[in-house]
């Protein structure tokens, strides 16, 4: 199974969008590990220790300015030729308050992981429309929104939607859109630690690593994954399933 996500995955682009030292870049790192170019992209414009190469580049943007986002989709497109995969993890997290926040906080919220993901999936799917590709959103386990700011848990909350509204309007195009939905992560990067398979088991309670989320991006945007289409996945085993 391994060699067939390998054959789907190599030699393609994949953009990685919202790469911080924890998912995003463990993401870059596992399709690299599959053999795709992948290209990396972030307000810091930092590489988290990934060399840039002929198929790692890193590029710096802001994902909520449309613009910014059209012109570095051309960029891509010349440095890379097409664009297959989009990663699409641009978001930030704020812990809830006692009362209803100013709307300029909730606005923000929206703005940042909503509104973000979005224009991401506008613009960079015009580029996948003749060859097909893959689009995977991230949003947030329903277990974290006891502890979340109400703007997080309303953006979060609309990335199924925005999910399943994409594909809808994607699918004439063979372009597949789905959404992982993760629990509370590590903020350490333990990629090379954990990987491939060295992840704390269920009972252990602990948050989970950033190359399990990492994992299932690279299987749902491969050919294995070929019939999931529109669905958003929880991914923090099993702890939104509550005490039994």
């Amino acid at each position: 199974m391994v060699d067939l996500i390998r054959d789907s995955i190599a030699g393609k682009t994949a953009v990685i969008l919202g790469a911080g030292p924890g998912q995003g870049i463990a993401t870059a790192r596992m399709f690299i590990n599959f053999g795709a170019k992948v290209a990396i992209i972030s307000r810091s414009g930092k590489s988290y220790g990934l060399a840039e190469s002929s198929t790692i580049h890193v590029y710096r943007a802001d994902a909520s300015d449309l613009q910014n986002l059209k012109d570095l989709r051309e960029k891509i497109v010349k440095d890379y030729g097409r664009i297959d995969f989009l990663h699409n993890s641009v978001g930030t997290w704020s812990a809830n308050t006692d009362d209803f926040p100013d709307e300029s906080e909730v606005m923000s919220l929206l703005r940042t992981n909503l509104l973000s993901q979005y224009n991401a999936i506008n613009v960079f799917s015009q580029a996948m429309r003749k060859e097909g590709g893959s689009i995977v959103n991230v949003g947030a386990s329903p277990h974290i929104f006891g502890s979340g700011h109400i703007g997080y848990n309303m953006s979060k909350s609309a990335i199924e939607e925005l999910t399943r509204s994409s594909a809808r309007k994607l699918k004439k195009y063979n372009i597949r859109v789905n959404a992982l939905m993760p629990g509370a992560m590590s903020k350490e990067d333990n990629y090379f630690k954990n990987f491939p398979f060295k992840f704390p088991g269920l009972a252990e309670n602990k948050p989970l690593e950033s190359g399990e989320v990492a994992m299932i991006s690279v299987f749902l945007c491969s050919e294995m994954a070929h019939g999931i289409n529109g669905q958003a996945i929880v991914v923090d085993r099993g702890t939104s399933l509550g005490k039994y």
